[in-house]
């Protein structure tokens, strides 16, 4: 487990009578994940498309708070969110310029994100996912082959596909709500309905780069591990699976924000600690938007606990903690 107060933490979760309080006592005091800044490789590609005026022209369709967040932001999210609020305010000439579709899920249909800076797809996360290949020292070839693992509506997938068009994104998600919606209404992705355990209907070695965002941070351990194992399968040899996980550090995190309570911070670092794996059942008999799976709820893990069971099919290349938010890490494994 990373993190300078580990055995301490293992001597409180073990010896202390009390150890639920002195466990979430120890976490709130660890040193915070600090911000990362993350390339723009995506955002570049689709932003380089338009000029001056296209700008100009989404810029004067703002008023109240997304002006004020247009103003305030930093000049990555400025970009991005340029091409967010084209697509929310159904600019046509900037949208066919920077390749983005403005389709926008129902509310009857799962996405990860609405509202005017999640219209267009997610720019953040497309870059995100190809700036941690990059950091490893990977890229995708041209004329390769993505999987989205998880891919829900298509809100990353179809960012990933506006800024690499020569490369072809495929998505699936248990999810058949949302699989029919991206079906019908993004073309420039392929899209299918996946089952809750493999295989995956992919042939083996087919595809150069599968990512997989806040998936494995929900896996109970079987279908953390046999999910992992398929992910090897369809991946070329030498190609790259990129994950984002919950760990220590980001457990701190939710935390101090109150996204967990004590009860579940203590349990999940106890676990780690013992295993290197804690999952919890949040969403009961009636599953996660309909999608039931008693292998599918919070989970925090180790990279430790992953490569001990897997270790002999993957190489890993990054390991970037709290990459996402402050909430999950990133780790970048490479198929041997």
């Amino acid at each position: 487990m990373r993190g300078q107060h580990a055995a301490e933490v293992a001597r409180l979760a073990s010896k202390t009578p009390d150890a639920q309080d002195a466990m979430v006592s120890l976490l709130r005091s660890r040193r915070e994940v600090p911000g990362r800044e993350i390339a723009t490789p995506i955002t570049d590609s689709v932003h380089a498309r338009l000029d001056p005026a296209d700008v100009a022209s989404v810029r004067a369709q703002l008023n109240g708070a997304p002006a004020e967040l247009y103003a305030s932001c930093d000049e990555a999210t400025r970009r991005r969110i340029t091409i967010n609020f084209a697509a929310a305010y159904g600019i046509t000439p900037v949208l066919e310029r920077a390749g983005i579709s403005s389709a926008t899920p129902p509310e009857d249909v799962h996405a990860m994100g609405r509202g005017p800076v999640a219209a267009g797809g997610d720019l953040y996360l497309a870059d995100l996912v190809f700036d941690a290949l990059h950091r490893a020292g990977l890229a995708v070839p041209e004329g390769g082959t993505v999987l989205d693992f998880g891919s829900s509506s298509g809100r990353v997938l179809r960012a990933v596909a506006a800024g690499r068009p020569d490369i072809e994104c495929v998505g699936c998600d248990p999810n058949e709500g949302a699989i029919a919606w991206a079906q019908e209404h993004l073309p420039m992705a392929r899209f299918f309905v996946s089952p809750q355990r493999p295989p995956l209907a992919l042939a083996d070695g087919s595809v150069d780069l599968v990512y997989a965002v806040s998936i494995w941070s929900h896996f109970a351990e079987g279908p953390a591990i046999e999910w992992l194992s398929e992910m090897h399968r369809v991946l070329t040899p030498g190609g790259a699976l990129v994950i984002t996980t919950h760990g220590i550090d980001c457990l701190s995190t939710q935390l101090r924000r109150g996204d967990v309570s004590d009860q579940t911070a203590s349990a999940a670092a106890t676990g780690l600690l013992e295993t290197g794996h804690h999952f919890v059942d949040v969403f009961g008999p009636d599953g996660d938007w309909g999608v039931k799976d008693e292998g599918w709820g919070n989970a925090w893990l180790s990279l430790e606990w992953l490569l001990a069971r897997t270790g002999d099919q993957w190489a890993v290349l990054l390991d970037w903690p709290g990459a996402l938010d402050q909430v999950q890490d990133v780790i970048v494994l490479q198929r041997r």
